[in-house]
């Protein structure tokens, strides 16, 4: 007679069997996804519009997510209060770029294992840069407040008009409107030297700045 209390212990063996060798290889990519994520992070830190590309290559740049079309980056900035950067993959290995918060960025890539934040630096190293970082968005935002559409500009340059994110195009201003509510501001970078150009709210584009040391607010 088949005994149903004789089957049960015999198909947890099975299952255990079948899950383990999963739970091993996930673990095997999971440290290296972190790992590669800060690397691309890292590189992004070194890019500008201006860098050479390979068409079809996504990137980073200032903050914005970048894709190269016939060997120049083009940006499309992040919503409000969010920045480009790499995350690693939670199910397989490998990485994506995609627009976050720099805070949920730096505990998906610790959740990996990898040390060092989001381009894998240390604190004491990020400390260096963190007031830079916040008076340079305020000098970026006293320049802004001189620009107009008809302002001159260089081929990829991004900036802010009169609260619009504005990307040069053939030596002139593109404009973009940011949503409601929302105006175009530079920012500081929290992990890594640098600035971004995003649509954020004046009260939290103040409130970052501020954090960095910066006194004056937005534009110093």
């Amino acid at each position: 007679m088949f005994s149903t209390a004789s089957f049960l212990p015999l198909l947890t063996l099975v299952l255990a069997a079948v899950a383990s060798p999963m739970v091993e290889r996930r673990a095997a990519f999971t440290l290296q996804n972190g790992k590669d994520a800060q690397a691309l992070n890292a590189k992004f830190a070194t890019l500008s519009a201006a860098s050479s590309c390979t068409s079809g290559e996504n990137a980073c740049i200032n903050g914005a997510f970048a894709q190269c079309s016939n060997g120049r980056f083009v940006t499309m900035p992040c919503a409000g209060g969010l920045t480009c950067v790499a995350l690693p993959l939670v199910n397989s290995a490998g990485t994506s770029i995609t627009c976050d918060t720099e805070a949920d960025a730096a505990a998906r890539i610790a959740n990996t294992g990898a040390t060092g934040g989001i381009s894998g630096r240390s604190l004491k190293s990020r400390a260096a840069f963190t007031l830079q970082n916040g008076q340079d968005a305020q000098k970026l935002n006293a320049q802004f407040e001189t620009l107009t559409a008809s302002s001159p500009c260089t081929d990829g340059q991004n900036a802010c008009v009169q609260g619009d994110f504005a990307q040069c195009v053939a030596g002139k201003f593109i404009t973009m409107p940011c949503s409601g509510g929302l105006s175009c501001v530079a920012l500081p970078l929290v992990n890594s030297p640098g600035t971004s150009i995003t649509c954020d709210t004046q009260a939290d584009a103040a409130a970052r700045i501020s954090a960095t040391g910066a006194t004056g607010g937005i534009s110093g």
